[in-house]
């Protein structure tokens, strides 16, 4: 066999196998979501937003009702590719707790709660710059990223977060930019 036939049956063929991973993962994006799981994985994500913000002499995410709100926002403002990252994210966290530790997530303790979420941070990890931008607008946003900008955003403006968790401010005086706060004060919220 001649070398330059070699050569280029072997980057047709790596340019094949290169096409259909590509093929793949935009149909894993761009597929309908199967979001009627998302009411199966309720328990799911009422735990994975309280190992976000967990209760302490506050209220926790549970507590303030942020699985229904992530569960809503998934369903209602999320584009295709986000839901099916968010959903495809929940199953395979899922499946992980049960090979790493050996039972369902809610079962764990807080230790591996805290690994188990760690571990896909830094697998949904983008790259910096230009390469992330691109990345995140062709690929959409990662599981943990939806995860946790809806667990804070859902805290933040409940009721309980807002009142118990923020300090009240039912009628704000003037703007100040930049106010200092003392040792141990809460942040303020307007609700």
């Amino acid at each position: 066999m001649n070398r330059r036939n070699a050569i280029s049956r072997i980057i047709l063929l790596a340019g094949g196998f290169a096409g259909a991973y590509a093929g793949f993962k935009g149909y894993q994006l761009l597929k309908e979501p199967e979001l009627r799981k998302l009411k199966s994985y309720r328990g799911l994500i009422d735990e994975l937003a309280e190992t976000i913000i967990p209760a302490t002499d506050t209220p926790g995410a549970k507590e303030a009702g942020v699985g229904t709100f992530v569960s809503k926002m998934i369903l209602e403002c999320c584009s295709r590719k986000n839901q099916n990252n968010f959903l495809d994210g929940l199953q395979d966290l899922a499946v992980f707790a049960i090979i790493r530790y050996g039972k369902p997530y809610e079962k764990c303790s807080t230790t591996q709660k805290e690994t188990i979420l760690h571990y896909f941070e830094r697998k949904g990890a983008r790259y910096s710059g230009l390469i992330g931008k691109a990345q995140r607008v062709v690929m959409g946003d990662s599981f943990f990223s939806i995860l946790k900008k809806y667990s804070i955003l859902g805290y933040c403006t409940s009721k309980k977060g807002a009142t118990e968790a923020l300090v009240m401010d039912y009628v704000p005086g003037k703007y100040i930019g930049s106010v200092p706060l003392k040792p141990g004060q809460r942040g303020w919220a307007i609700y």
